[in-house]
């Protein structure tokens, strides 16, 4: 709270972790011992076993809700929780904000509503964000968690069969790569957390949606961690993608039709507290396409966000949106 973020953030994900391996290892040791030794009496509920029990797995899942209500901390800002918070999950539009009627559209334009499910702090709708590394973050956190509670585990079983004067080989040979892939998949967790820390979030907020063409709107891009931004760009895309058999294989091809700057920055350093927030209009073309989704062809809207740091690797977020045909009674408020 005082002190480094970075710091404070990295420490009490390795505390918990910590944690977490000490509730399996102790709670491994307490069953193995109390089933296998042979100068003990199997599950006594009066001699402590349970308590003793019950205080390890405590420490284990002390150890996971606190290690996982980090790392989903650190990939969410604070100011969207406080935002969910004071306004509820589903946001009001703003006045004045004419969403078109699901019945009146084809079939194949999705829906608006799961595009507006997210309120923003200053403008309308936070858009959903599309960043692989959070996924495999989240994926490769459980992969590292459950290994290692295994291998910890199978540890505790080969130390037993040891002190018994009965060397398990099959089981040693076992845990020679089984604690080679544990300690290479908890290295792995936590440089990608490090990445993730230092780079930040970043959050885009749109005053309306679903977008028209011809129509201009205002966009916000706050961009959160702890780094030197060397540029940030903001570009609008339409993307086609279209799904067919080639042989026995479905494939899936995807290629840019359409991009479109529409904000970038230069250099500038963030620092915790002070994300770097960039204000824009743009307007989507008046022969643009709209969304659309088949089962073998599709248009995607996004925009895309790329970004270049000190230290860090380049990365590129996309946040999708949702784009409707121009209602033939309307006209264009603004020329693109």
């Amino acid at each position: 709270m005082s002190g480094w973020w970075f710091i404070g953030s990295l420490g009490e994900a390795l505390f918990f972790a910590a944690v977490f391996l000490i509730g399996v290892f102790l709670s491994a040791i307490l069953i193995s011992w109390q089933l296998m030794s042979q100068s003990t009496q199997p599950l006594k509920i009066w001699n402590g076993f349970w308590l003793f029990l019950g205080v390890c797995l405590s420490f284990a899942v002390i150890g996971i809700v606190g290690f996982w209500y980090r790392v989903l901390k650190v990939v969410t800002s604070d100011e969207h929780r406080e935002v969910i918070a004071q306004r509820g999950i589903i946001p009001e539009p703003l006045s004045g904000t004419q969403i078109p009627k699901r019945t009146a559209l084809a079939p194949s334009i999705p829906d608006v509503k799961r595009f507006t499910d997210s309120p923003g702090a200053r403008l309308a709708y936070r858009l959903p964000s599309q960043i692989p590394e959070n996924g495999a973050l989240v994926a490769l956190g459980i992969f590292a968690m459950a290994w290692n509670a295994m291998i910890a585990v199978f540890v505790v079983l080969a130390a037993e069969n040891y002190f018994r004067d009965q060397t398990p080989w099959q089981l040693l040979l076992l845990l020679l790569p089984g604690i080679y892939v544990a300690i290479r998949s908890a290295r792995l967790f936590f440089r990608s957390f490090i990445q993730i820390l230092g780079i930040g979030s970043t959050t885009v907020e749109i005053e309306e949606l679903p977008l028209v063409p011809g129509r201009e709107y205002h966009l916000e891009v706050v961009q959160y961690g702890r780094l030197v931004i060397k540029k940030i760009a903001v570009r609008l895309e339409c993307q086609e993608e279209s799904t067919y058999h080639f042989g026995t294989d479905l494939r899936t091809e995807r290629q840019t039709v359409f991009s479109q700057e529409i904000a970038s920055h230069g250099r500038d350093r963030i620092d915790w507290g002070y994300p770097l927030r960039l204000e824009c209009r743009f307007c989507v073309p008046e022969d643009a396409m709209h969304s659309f989704q088949s089962k073998h062809n599709a248009i995607h809207w996004k925009i895309v966000v790329d970004g270049e740091a000190n230290r860090w690797p380049s990365y590129s977020r996309s946040f999708p949106v949702l784009v409707y045909p121009q209602p033939k009674s309307s006209r264009p408020t603004a020329a693109s």
